[in-house]
């Protein structure tokens, strides 16, 4: 039995698409699959260069059974500012409704951005969608919840700093935290330990080309450390779009941006994940993906106190650093200290599947379906 309709609009899919699907983009697109193999009629807005990527998820929908429902790409015009393609994408998403006979059970914002919220209130307007549901991302602005916050019938949120946020804000009772890896299975331990011999590899992964995301405060912890570990050791910094020139400095090696198939054997690789994220003025790091998959590959993590990670690693799991001096003294720790590192490891995993593996089922019973006979908006 078909269980209804959903219109998605996500703020990237109306931009061309550049060739590499990256970060919250990767878990819509995995979303948009797994509504529609539930059964959900989905509608996604979107640049025509979306075509390929929604296209596969519609397929891989349909392979997973998904055969009541289905991924409908709605190409969207290009060209002009951003903000235009979304009021094009709002418009695409009123003629998708009256083509189907009538709205959309629910409108799902992919993100919490203030760019959507003004296409997202005229479609709720025009009569195109029933009920909103926000995934939010990141903290809201107060733009966003005055012209969206008291139209939403949920906020999902991707953790419990994001949360405060909306609950803060008034929406504590309609706001809840669920989020987590969609493809956890990858993400395990090696199958045999590495071998003691060899060079010690610490890693910072994630988008390296945002400022925030500290890869100069590993480096800087890194230059503290003594020459000759330097020489023996390796840090490696993953990924940047355009990595840097580290020639000359002993055991450094950037990565550009990886295969995504590649990387969970890229981390078992590893011993040390280094998370030196800092959020300087606002949370930046709402969630972090790289940090719940290296804790999944059983990594010991040397993490900064920001909210998210804070929350992360209450039950262990990590060494907590702020200063490049305070991170250079935990590697040099972790380093002589192979049985800390397993324990550590081991308890970043188990935090990690306990919490943080994304559970489709959950969502869909817990939220798309749980406002089968709710008012409507």
């Amino acid at each position: 039995m078909n269980p209804g309709s959903v219109l998605v609009l996500e703020k990237t899919f109306v931009r061309p698409f550049s060739g590499v699907v990256r970060g919250v983009e990767t878990f819509n697109l995995r979303l948009v699959r797994d509504m529609a193999a539930a059964g959900w009629r989905v509608c996604a807005p979107a640049d025509g260069t979306w075509a390929g990527p929604l296209g596969e998820a519609a397929r891989a929908a349909a392979s997973r059974g998904g055969g009541a429902g289905g991924a409908l790409h709605v190409p969207v015009r290009g060209g002009g500012a951003p903000a235009f393609a979304l009021f094009r994408a709002a418009l695409a998403a009123v003629r998708a409704a009256r083509r189907a006979g009538g709205p959309f059970d629910w409108l799902l914002l992919a993100n919490d951005a203030n760019g959507l919220a003004v296409p997202a209130r005229a479609v709720l307007a025009a009569g195109a969608a029933r009920r909103l549901l926000i995934f939010a991302h990141k903290l809201p602005y107060p733009y966003f919840l005055r012209v969206l916050g008291r139209r939403a019938d949920r906020v999902v949120c991707v953790s419990d700093a994001v949360a405060a946020g909306f609950r803060e804000a008034g929406f504590s009772e309609k706001t809840f935290v669920q989020y987590g890896v969609a493809d956890a299975a990858a993400w395990h331990p090696p199958e045999k330990p590495r071998p003691g011999a060899g060079p010690l590899r610490f890693c910072v992964f994630g988008s390296l080309d945002s400022e925030w995301k500290g890869a100069d405060t590993a480096l800087a912890a890194w230059r503290l450390l003594p020459e000759g570990f330097r020489r023996e050791n390796e840090l490696h910094l993953v990924a940047y779009s355009s990595p840097p020139d580290f020639r000359g400095e002993p055991g450094v090696v950037a990565h550009g941006w990886l295969d995504p198939a590649t990387l969970p054997d890229r981390l078992r690789g590893m011993d040390v994940l280094l998370a030196p994220s800092r959020d300087p003025k606002r949370l930046m790091e709402t969630f972090s993906q790289c940090v719940v998959q290296g804790m999944l590959t059983g990594l010991p993590v040397v993490h900064t106190s920001i909210p998210v990670f804070a929350e992360k690693f209450d039950a262990g799991g990590g060494v907590a650093a702020e200063t490049p001096e305070a991170f250079a003294a935990a590697m040099l720790r972790l380093a002589g200290d192979p049985a800390l590192r397993a324990r550590l490891g081991a308890e970043a995993r188990r935090t990690a599947l306990a919490r943080y593996v994304w559970d489709y089922a959950r969502f869909d019973a817990g939220h798309l379906r749980a406002f089968a006979s709710a008012p409507t908006v």
